[in-house]
C-alpha cells in the first residue's frame, strides 16, 4: 500500500510534503508554484483518510502515518529526504523524524501540532470536534484559525476544499490520536535541523510565543520564521513568502 501522492519538480533532493487535519495536497497549490524545482523533487502526499488515500483503512495514528511516509520514501527510492508537515501533519512529521532517524535530512513544521500532543482550551476542542460534522462550526474554525479577518468567501472556500477531500471517521480518529499519543519524551533533544513556521494571526497553541517556549526549547537545531499577514494557513495566505522561506532553509541543508 502506497499513499496517494503527486511528484513535482526535477531536482535530486527529495522532499515529502503533507497536509493539515482539514486539507489535502491542494492546500499547497498556491505556494508550490514558487518552490525550488531545480534542486528538489517534491512528493505531495495524502495521508490515510484524505484525497487519493481517502479510502485506505487504518488506525489513523502518528506512528502509522510515519510508517506510511517512510514506506513512500522507499517506493520513491529516496534513502534520505526532507519532510514538510502542516498543523496535524506537523506532529506527524516529527514522528517521521523520530522513526526515520538519519534518513530525515531536515523537517519544515508549518503551524505544527507539538510532539507532546494537541492541546486546546475546552471551547477549542469542542469547536474542532464539532467542525468534523457541522459546516457552520467548520466555518467558525477556519475563521478562528486565521484571526477572524478573511471573511465568508475564505470560509466557504475552505469548507468546500475540506468536505471534498476527507474521510469523516479518519478525522475523528486523528483528533483522538493527536491528543492521546504524544511522544515528546522520545523526541526532546532531537538534533535534526527544523524550521518552524507560525502565522502572525494564528490562535493558541500555534502562536509565536508558544513556539519559542516549546519547539525552540526542545530541539537544539530548530529555528523559527513568523509569517506576517497570515494565520494558520500561511502557505495559502502568504504563499510566495512561505515558499521563499522554505527554499532558503532547504538550500542551507544541502550545504
Amino acid at each position: 500500500m502506497i499513499l496517494g501522492h503527486e511528484l513535482y519538480g526535477r531536482g535530486a533532493d527529495g522532499v515529502i510534503v503533507m497536509h493539515d487535519f482539514y486539507g489535502c495536497r491542494d492546500t499547497w497549490a498556491f505556494a508550490r508554484q514558487f518552490f525550488d524545482v531545480d534542486r528538489h523533487t517534491y512528493a505531495f502526499a495524502e495521508i490515510r483518510g484524505y484525497g487519493e488515500s481517502k479510502n485506505l483503512p487504518g488506525e489513523y495514528t502518528p506512528r502509522e502515518a510515519a510508517a506510511d511516509i517512510l514506506h513512500l520514501a522507499d517506493n520513491l527510492g529516496w534513502q534520505r529526504f526532507h519532510v514538510v508537515g502542516h498543523s496535524l501533519s506537523g506532529m506527524l512529521a516529527q514522528r517521521v523524524v523520530l522513526d526515520g532517524g538519519a534518513r530525515v535530512k531536515s523537517a519544515v513544521l508549518t503551524t505544527p501540532v507539538a510532539a507532546s500532543g494537541l492541546s486546546f482550551s475546552p471551547e477549542g476542542f469542542k469547536l474542532i470536534e464539532g467542525s468534523i460534522d457541522s459546516d457552520e462550526l467548520l466555518g467558525q474554525a477556519f475563521a478562528a484559525l486565521t484571526g477572524n479577518r478573511l471573511g465568508p468567501e475564505w470560509e466557504r472556500f475552505k469548507i468546500r476544499q475540506q468536505r471534498a477531500s476527507r474521510n469523516r471517521l479518519a478525522n475523528h480518529a486523528y483528533l483522538k490520536s493527536s491528543v492521546e499519543q504524544g511522544f515528546l519524551d522520545e523526541m526532546r533533544g532531537n538534533r535534526t535541523p527544523m524550521l518552524v513556521i507560525v502565522g502572525e494571526f494564528d490562535m493558541e497553541p500555534f502562536t509565536e510565543a508558544t513556539a519559542r517556549d516549546t519547539f525552540l526549547q526542545w530541539y537544539p537545531h530548530a529555528e523559527l520564521a513568523v509569517c506576517r499577514n497570515a494565520g494558520h494557513y500561511p502557505q495559502q495566505e502568504a504563499p510566495v513568502y512561505v515558499a521563499a522561506v522554505i527554499n532558503e532553509f532547504l538550500g542551507r541543508q544541502r550545504a
